[in-house]
């Protein structure tokens, strides 16, 4: 793997745009074509050609209030790819890496749904295979937490749904403590349909900015909520993951699981309304259907549960 930074003469203060950017990256051996991956909400990437051979250039920098830290996203993306997980980066640079392009299909909800038995075996293996291939501090993704910090970021910037910040931290805590006691694993915890690939032989994952150390339930939730699993589908992954040891307990802690994952994502979209620059997303109507999503979840939660 190589690693610099490209250099390109320019005014004091001139951006550069980043096809420009990505062309005297000095990694390419002749000419490339590039085109803009779709899909992104926390970042841009583009499919570059060179001499035969895809790639795909990530841009993006740090966003402390969403809690997201390229230097961590960087290790997990290599870590994974060592495990098995994850396609090889290739270069590194200032706000920028660059990985082999995985010749396949992002997923919709409907092929994750057909396809949930084998994502959840590979999420199965991810939790476990994971945290030997994990360097430096241990970063916690912990959804009841983060929902409370970004609620308090939200106050503070006084956002236009600011009012409803001690709702999410009552929320918060009662979700938090219907929690089980539980195994730790190294979890992904951005199981968007997008973030799923299918290259017609086996799965990858891609995309490592939320990953961290947290429980089991968090990614199934997550997996779950953002592929519309029903009823009978969660407890086929349910039983499929766990096995033996699904308790009421655990059963209690997924439910749970799915009311704040998308509660989370919702806050996520509201704090990108005005830290987040991507064009062409619209973060007030994704902030908004994952509230729906939570609340729905939510009432599901309190019906089984009191």
């Amino acid at each position: 793997m190589r690693e610099m930074p490209a250099s390109i003469d320019r005014a004091p203060g001139q951006m550069i745009d980043p096809i420009t950017r990505i062309a005297v990256l000095p990694l390419w051996t002749g000419q490339v074509h590039t085109t803009l991956l779709p899909g992104g909400l926390g970042n841009q990437s583009y499919i570059v050609e060179d001499d035969g051979r895809k790639y795909v250039v990530r841009f993006g920098r740090d966003y402390p209030v969403q809690h997201v830290y390229r230097a961590w996203e960087l290790m997990v993306s290599q870590a994974a790819h060592r495990a098995g997980f994850a396609s090889e980066i290739v270069y590194t640079g200032p706000g920028v890496f660059v990985g082999v392009y995985i010749d396949g299909k992002n997923c919709s909800p409907q092929e994750v749904r057909a396809k949930a038995d084998d994502i959840v075996r590979l999420v199965k293996r991810f939790h476990t295979e994971m945290p030997p291939h994990i360097s430096g501090a241990a970063h916690m993704f912990w959804p009841f937490h983060t929902v409370r910090d970004y609620a308090r970021t939200m106050r503070s910037e006084r956002h236009r749904n600011a009012h409803l910040v001690e709702e999410w931290f009552a929320v918060s805590e009662e979700l938090e403590n219907a929690q089980a006691a539980l195994p730790i694993v190294f979890g992904h915890n951005d199981l968007v349909c997008r973030n799923i690939v299918d290259d017609g032989e086996r799965i990858w994952f891609v995309d490592y900015e939320h990953a961290g150390f947290t429980t089991s339930v968090c990614d199934l939730a997550g997996l779950a909520s953002h592929s519309s699993f029903d009823d009978a589908q969660i407890d086929h992954v349910l039983d499929l993951y766990f096995g033996a040891d699904l308790t009421p307990d655990v059963r209690r802690s997924f439910d749970a699981a799915l009311a704040i994952m998308p509660l989370r994502e919702a806050l996520w979209g509201m704090l990108a309304e005005t830290h987040l620059d991507i064009p062409h997303v619209d973060y007030v109507a994704y902030g908004t259907e994952k509230l729906e999503t939570h609340r729905r979840a939510l009432e599901r939660f309190r019906s089984r549960y009191g």
